[in-house]
């Protein structure tokens, strides 16, 4: 008799463990990687589709935003992106080269990378262009019906060629910190937590661009 009540107990116990290694989500790291070399991963998932492309200039390839997007209803959001669409990622690292390919003369040119995505209109994303103000060249917030900077004003506007930069974009969530690096150097801070999980891409708000070496290493919730 007293065996048995001592089975019982530590039976229940081993019970519960397994129910919860078999439902709890799981915090893995995964890494994601495309260099387009000889095509587009199938990961990705444009929001359309023959908008992109791949394409290649001496003999390097890349992955291009060749239209731009069209605006709908709602709030101002960037019209166009492509998204890593088979993982859901806490804290990461996202490293890009990214290029706008809208003429250098024409102002407000742009290109993006988001994180954080719930669905179209909410997300984060960190905008480049060759013009520094409250909407423009910052990382952004899209939360339902509002846009919003989070982060003070850049000394210097980004993207005022038509070269490719280096950029890093480092998502933390104990602490909400996002910092942002261009050729290696931090030209964007701020901190929030009003997305802690999310999908990550690139694009652009409403203008052409090209993207290449794309790398993201993180925590994902499966």
């Amino acid at each position: 008799m007293k065996l048995r009540w001592l089975i019982l107990p530590v039976l229940s116990l081993a019970i519960c463990v397994v129910v919860l290694v078999i439902f709890w989500p799981r915090s893995d790291v995964v890494t994601f990687k495309d260099k387009f070399k000889e095509e587009i991963k199938r990961e990705w998932m444009p929001k359309t589709p023959e908008k992109w492309e791949l394409a290649r200039e001496d003999k390097n390839g890349f992955y291009r935003l060749k239209e731009p997007g069209e605006f709908g209803d709602g709030v101002m959001r960037p019209t166009e992106y492509s998204l890593v669409s088979h993982v859901v990622y806490t804290d990461f690292t996202f490293k890009c080269k990214l290029r706008c390919d809208a003429p250098v003369e024409r102002r407000y040119r742009d290109v993006i990378v988001i994180f954080g995505y719930q669905d179209d209109t909410h997300f984060y994303y960190v905008h480049f262009s060759n013009i520094n103000d409250d909407l423009h060249n910052g990382i952004m917030l899209v939360n339902g019906n509002y846009r919003v900077k989070l982060n003070v004003d850049m000394e210097k506007p980004t993207l005022t060629d038509m070269e490719f930069y280096k950029v890093v974009v480092k998502r933390k969530i104990e602490t909400g910190d996002i910092e942002v690096y261009m050729d290696g150097k931090l030209v964007m801070q701020t901190q929030d937590a009003m997305f802690t999980k999310g999908k990550v891409g690139i694009g652009s708000f409403d203008d052409v661009g090209s993207f290449d070496d794309v790398w993201v290493k993180g925590k994902v919730i499966q």
